[in-house]
């Protein structure tokens, strides 16, 4: 079985996404074109912030990008200068939000048509609430400077609106911890958890109500429109199974309970009728399960240092024996040794 990504097609991402690259390469005196040409990106493509690229392009240029310049945190550092115009309309909508609940839901309705192959969501949890981020595209897995720069400009953003001395409660990211955690540390100010089921920020739930006041309020509906008119000509209605594969992406890390009958009701059919159209698709509720688990042993196994059994957790697997007859289905051989092979990769 290949391992699937939640779009049939390869995720695209607008070219825009690509300025906090262009402008951090410029900052430390680098001429940014060699390194974009090497992934068939370029300066020029910035003219048209809405073409598209495609979006595992635009990772991989991040990750050659930190190395080149020797610096690891370059997609954490690179989101402390970016402004809400850097990121066109959706930055704009988050900043004439009336709040910053309102600018969040914004930014998680349209980040999908900005960037494909991504979801994004914000939970309340009692009295804290949860900005979770996650590409779900499985040929992306080296990804750490996209996480570490998504979830920082999204701190930059709230900090816009509710002042520099604003900090999360808890910062949570997939990979594992770097050997130096003081660059994260001064620029979040919150404890730090690496090695997570996915990117999240979690604040107070009070966070949500705090007003925005820095632009016309005005502004934002007039963007919104916007956002919603490119939605409706560019993005296709998305399917049954779609949308399946996005709640199973959003259950299974946490280990939540997720079968036929959960997911039938969150999408508003009878479970009958979902195991229909998964069936006519050529698919089914298990298969998609087993295409999400595989998807996540993948980032587990090569950029986490979990041990097996720890991962097996995570997947819903029984124990780590259980989880090695599947890797041994997947990719013809254990755990131990996929990790091994793409660490020499």
């Amino acid at each position: 079985m290949q391992p699937s990504a939640p779009y049939d097609r390869e995720p695209k991402a607008w070219a825009a996404i690509v300025q906090p690259l262009v402008d951090a390469l410029k900052r430390r005196g680098q001429s940014p074109d060699a390194l974009l040409e090497r992934f068939g990106l370029s300066e020029s493509l910035l003219a048209d912030p809405y073409r598209e690229i495609p979006l595992r392009s635009y990772v991989a240029a991040f990750e050659s990008a930190a190395t080149q310049v020797g610096d690891p945190n370059l997609g954490l550092f690179a989101a402390r200068d970016v402004t809400p115009f850097t990121l066109g309309p959706l930055g704009l909508l988050f900043i004439s939000s009336p709040t910053i609940g309102a600018a969040l839901k914004g930014f998680t309705d349209y980040i999908g048509m900005v960037q494909q192959g991504t979801t994004s969501s914000v939970v309340r949890e009692g009295d804290a609430c949860v900005f979770r981020y996650r590409i779900e595209d499985t040929r992306i897995v080296r990804r750490r400077q996209d996480a570490e720069h998504s979830l920082a400009l999204v701190t930059t953003l709230m900090r816009a609106m509710a002042g520099q001395g604003w900090r999360p409660l808890e910062v949570h990211f997939e990979h594992s911890a770097p050997p130096n955690r003081q660059p994260h540390e001064a620029f979040f100010g919150a404890p730090l958890y690496f090695d997570q089921g996915v990117n999240a920020l979690v604040f107070p739930a009070t966070t949500l109500s705090i007003a925005g006041n820095l632009m016309d309020l005005r502004v934002g509906s007039i963007v919104e429109h916007h956002l919603r008119t490119l939605h409706e000509r560019a993005m296709p209605v998305r399917s049954i199974e779609d949308e399946v594969r996005r709640l199973m992406a959003d259950h299974l890390p946490d280990g939540s309970r997720f079968d036929v009958a959960t997911a039938a009701r969150a999408v508003g059919v009878s479970a009958r009728t979902l195991q229909r159209v998964l069936h006519n698709s050529g698919g089914s509720f298990a298969a998609i399960k087993q295409d999400k688990r595989r998807s996540l042993a993948e980032t587990y196994l090569t950029d986490t240092r979990l041990s097996v059994t720890e991962i097996a957790h995570i997947l819903g697997y029984a124990d780590g024996a259980c989880f090695t007859r599947a890797c041994r289905r997947w990719f013809g051989c254990t755990p131990s040794a996929y990790r091994k092979a793409a660490q020499t990769r």
